[in-house]
């Protein structure tokens, strides 16, 4: 297993796994991909997926009948973190690129959607 530097704050594995996330098809821990999925009953599929690598990255993809709903990519990440409003459940990433502060939700439970905002 390769030693991985990681400099942003994320949940362990089991956070995940405790939120109804398994691992993804996409999870490779040795090139620095942890990725996750979460299944809804239709049949939809959220995968997200942050690394360490490169300029530290965050991503998320909602699948529905085959169709990538949205597909969404961020850069130089800071945190990651699991949230919840009400009965929301939601996965909060935070970054800084260029000097310019951005956050987004991704909202897993009960249903999935994306928000995004500079702030």
């Amino acid at each position: 297993m390769v030693n991985i530097a990681v400099n942003y704050d994320y949940p362990d594995e089991l956070e995940f796994f405790e939120r109804g996330f398994g691992l993804s098809d996409e999870n490779d821990p040795d090139e620095g991909l942890f990725s996750y999925i979460y299944a809804y009953e239709d049949g939809s599929q959220l995968i997200v997926t942050h690394s360490p690598f490169g300029n530290i990255s965050f991503s998320a993809k909602l699948i529905s009948n085959g169709i990538v709903v949205f597909n969404i990519y961020q850069e130089y990440i800071t945190a990651i973190s699991f949230q919840a409003w009400s009965e929301e459940q939601v996965i909060r990433v935070y970054c800084n690129a260029k000097n310019i502060d951005t956050e987004f939700r991704v909202y897993y439970s009960p249903k999935p959607r994306i928000y995004v905002a500079n702030t």
